[in-house]
């Protein structure tokens, strides 16, 4: 499947820069795409409660890291936050909180080193970030600055670029988690446990599609590799006590709430696919819209309140959003979610109807670890601090959530 196609399986429709954009790729070689957190104010106190580690990973996913440092510390996962997930096909630098007494002296994995040590009463949680700064470098062998400045400067002209959850927000390689939080969230979660497993749908590997038509867990515990630790998870709590149902439950917190979240991930691109195709401008504002005011990195200001769009206030809110004070939002929606009015409202609900899903169901009764009362999200966002320091090599910062792959895909000219 193209990088297209994906896009289009996840929700993502549409662009908004009248430029094509140019020939390139990226990510051909991790230390090509570099990360590196901004983090809040984190007080240091020597006999601080938490642990603190800023480590720097070349090519290193997320969850599978955090199981491997928890092992390394001999402590339980539960007790290792963070503030933010990064790419995997990256060099992320990022902080990492440990509820632990223990010192640590250094990591004996490979391609991870550890920055710097301290400790902190202030646990990290997610989010707990301004931002991230990357350097990522285009491949190409023309220079293709000039282009690229007039792409960026068509983005901003239009309310920046659609703020789209990037394909690895559902899966990489198997792009198919959304897929399974709709499995739960219709409620059928023995569905959508068989489906993380082996999907006859994507699926190609032997082994994945005998368990789906067999469910014989201690078979499939023989025949899945053991690089595969979640999935064996889940089939070591099936082969214990033959039970689908309570699968997830082995899984810690935030890995069984990834599916949920791809899911209404899956939804806003899809609600954002659409308003750019009735309106082609994210800078535009209408009546019904919900706005938010946002600080220098495109994150929004909650405790200052969203904004309902009205005709009364459409020219103010629209002043502030040329100013890059306020953003238009559209819902990550959850069992407490207020839809939007006027079109973008009528978008919301044509897609849910299609989807043949309501904000109640996010209520996961049977887990109520896995509901989500939804949020919001703005639409579009901007580079901070962009420039190209050497030949097709963007710099630039990020608010926390807002994904650099979403950028460079307006950037890019799309491969089929």
């Amino acid at each position: 499947m193209s990088l297209k196609e994906k896009e289009v399986e996840i929700g993502i429709k549409g662009r908004i820069s009248s430029y094509p954009g140019i020939p390139g790729s990226i990510k051909n070689d991790p230390e090509d795409f570099v990360v590196e957190e901004i983090p809040i104010d984190i007080p240091k106190k020597i006999d601080g409660k938490y642990l603190y580690l800023k480590v720097r990973l070349r090519n290193w996913d997320n969850n599978r890291f955090l199981m491997r440092l928890a092992r390394e510390l001999g402590v339980s996962r539960k007790r290792i936050t963070y503030a933010g997930t990064k790419d995997k096909a990256a060099v992320t630098t990022q902080y990492f909180c440990i509820n632990t007494d223990s010192e640590y002296d250094g990591s004996r994995l490979g391609d991870v080193e550890i920055l710097e040590t301290f400790r902190s009463d202030r646990m990290l949680r997610l989010g707990d970030l301004l931002g991230n700064h990357f350097r990522i470098v285009i491949e190409n062998h023309e220079d293709c600055g000039n282009d690229i400045k007039k792409i960026t400067e068509d983005i901003s002209c239009k309310g920046g670029f659609p703020n789209y959850f990037g394909i690895q927000r559902f899966g990489s390689i198997r792009t198919n988690t959304h897929i399974i939080g709709k499995y739960i969230v219709n409620g059928n979660i023995p569905e959508a446990v068989k489906r993380y497993i082996g999907d006859p749908e994507i699926d190609s590997e032997s082994f994945r599609l005998e368990f789906y038509r067999t469910l014989d867990a201690d078979e499939a515990l023989k025949n899945f590799p053991m690089h595969l630790n979640f999935e064996r998870t889940l089939l070591g709590h099936i082969a214990e006590t033959g039970d689908l149902q309570s699968a997830f439950s082995s899984f810690p917190v935030n890995l069984r709430m990834i599916f949920v979240h791809a899911y209404q991930s899956y939804l806003f691109n899809l609600m954002l696919s659409e308003r750019i195709n009735m309106s082609g401008n994210l800078s535009d504002v209408f009546d019904g819209d919900i706005a938010v005011p946002v600080d220098s990195y495109f994150n929004p200001v909650v405790n200052e309140g969203f904004i309902k769009v009205t005709r009364f206030n459409m020219d103010k809110i629209t002043r502030l959003s040329a100013m890059d004070r306020v953003r238009v939002t559209a819902p990550l929606v959850g069992y407490d979610s207020q839809l939007s009015g006027g079109v973008q409202g009528d978008i919301e609900m044509k897609i849910l109807e299609k989807e043949k899903v309501s904000p109640s169901m996010f209520r996961i009764n049977s887990d109520p670890s896995m509901s989500s009362s939804g949020e919001r999200r703005i639409v579009s966002a901007k580079p901070v601090d962009f420039n190209i320091p050497e030949k097709n090599t963007l710099s630039f910062a990020l608010g926390r959530g807002i994904y650099a792959t979403s950028f460079l895909r307006e950037i890019l000219r799309a491969s089929d």
